[in-house]
C-alpha cells in the first residue's frame, strides 16, 4: 500500500527560537573607555592649557625683612579646539519586508543592532588609526626610546623584558608629567602573548595558581588598568569575491594617563568629546517616508576622540 514519505508530511520552516549571526561582543569595543567621553554643548570650542613649564620652575627666593616677594606668573594656551564631527549610518524596512518577514527575523531590532554596531565600529576604527600610532605621543621624560620597537619584541621569551619596557614607559610619563600611567591598551595579539611570558609567571608561581589574568598582569605591571582591543572588522568591499577580516588594533601598545574624574586643570593623554545636543554617543531615529513607502532605521554619532596632552601617551609598536 502507498504510505506518505517525509516531505508529504513536513514541510521545513525557519526555526524560531535561534539563528545565526557574527558581530563584535561588547567588551570587543575599548575607544569609548579608553579616553574620557566629555559631553560639550557646542559642536566646537577651544580648550583652555596652562603652559607646564610654570609649574615645574624652583623660583621661590629667600625674601629678607622688608623686601618685596620675588614672583612670576605662568602661561596659558587657547588656541587648541575640537569638533564634533557627524558619522550616520542608516538601514531601511520597506513595508514589503515588513509584511513577509518570518520569525525569527526581526526587521526593526535586527536594523537598530546593526546601525548601532556600524557606529561603535568607526569609533573603534578612528581611534585605532589616529591613536594607536608612531607620531602622535611625545612622553620622553628621561627615555629617549619613546614611540619605538622594543630592542626584543614579547614574544621572544628567552630575551625579551615586558616589565622593564613597561617601566620605561611609566617613568618616561612620570619624570615629564608627575603623572603615573594608569592605562595600559594592547591589541590581542600582544595580550596572546604577554599572559604566558615566563618572567611574569615567575613573579606569581610560588603565590598563587600561574595563570595570569587581565588584573593580575595589571597589578604586576602596575598599572591599575588593562585594555585589551579584540575587535575585528571587515576591511574588503561588498563585492570581493574574499572577504578578508582583520583586529582593529595591531600588535602595539599605548601607556597613559587619564583621570578617572576630568576637571579643571587635569591633564589627560586624550578626551573623546561628544556633542550631547541629540542624545548618547550614539544615539538611533526612526524615520517614515510615505513616498518611498519605508522605515528608516538611522544612527548618529557626534565626536572628536582629540589627544590633548601628548606627554601624558607613551607607544610601543610591534610588541611581537
Amino acid at each position: 500500500m502507498p504510505q506518505p514519505v517525509q516531505t508529504d508530511l513536513h514541510i521545513d520552516v525557519l526555526l524560531t527560537m535561534l539563528s545565526i549571526a557574527y558581530m563584535n561582543e561588547p567588551d570587543a569595543f575599548i575607544a569609548d573607555e579608553a579616553f574620557p567621553i566629555i559631553p560639550v554643548a557646542k559642536q566646537s570650542n577651544k580648550l583652555a592649557k596652562y603652559t607646564k613649564e610654570f609649574w615645574f620652575r624652583d623660583e621661590a627666593k629667600l625674601r629678607a625683612p622688608g623686601e618685596e616677594a620675588k614672583g612670576s606668573g605662568y602661561g596659558v594656551d587657547t588656541s587648541d579646539t575640537y569638533f564634533a564631527d557627524n558619522y550616520a549610518f542608516k538601514d531601511d524596512i520597506p513595508d514589503e519586508t515588513r509584511e513577509n518577514y518570518d520569525q525569527p527575523f526581526d526587521p526593526d531590532n535586527d536594523s537598530v543592532l546593526l546601525v548601532t554596531e556600524k557606529l561603535k565600529l568607526r569609533r573603534e576604527v578612528s581611534f585605532a588609526t589616529d591613536f594607536f600610532t608612531t607620531g602622535v605621543w611625545t612622553a620622553t621624560g628621561s627615555d629617549t626610546n619613546f614611540a619605538s620597537t622594543p630592542t626584543t619584541q614579547w614574544s621572544d621569551y628567552a630575551n625579551s623584558d615586558p616589565i622593564g619596557d613597561i617601566e620605561s614607559g611609566r617613568e618616561a610619563i612620570y619624570s615629564g608629567t608627575a603623572k603615573d600611567p594608569n592605562k595600559l591598551v594592547l591589541g590581542r595579539g600582544v595580550w596572546a602573548k604577554l599572559k604566558h611570558h615566563p618572567d611574569l609567571i615567575e613573579r606569581i608561581k610560588y603565590t598563587q595558581k600561574a595563570i595570569l589574568t587581565v588584573d593580575l598582569v595589571a597589578s604586576l605591571l602596575e598599572v591599575p588598568r588593562i585594555m585589551i582591543g579584540k575587535a575585528i572588522y571587515n576591511t574588503t568591499k561588498e563585492a570581493a569575491a574574499t572577504q578578508t577580516y582583520s583586529y582593529i588594533f595591531g600588535k602595539h601598545g599605548l601607556l597613559m594617563y587619564t583621570p578617572d574624574r576630568p576637571g579643571l586643570r587635569t591633564p589627560s593623554a586624550g578626551y573623546t568629546f561628544h556633542w550631547s545636543k541629540f542624545g548618547g554617543i550614539s544615539y538611533i531615529r526612526r524615520l517614515r517616508d510615505e513616498k518611498g513607502q519605508y522605515d528608516r532605521i538611522e544612527g548618529h554619532t557626534f565626536y572628536d576622540q582629540k589627544a590633548v596632552a601628548a606627554d601624558c601617551g607613551y607607544f610601543m609598536q610591534n610588541l611581537c
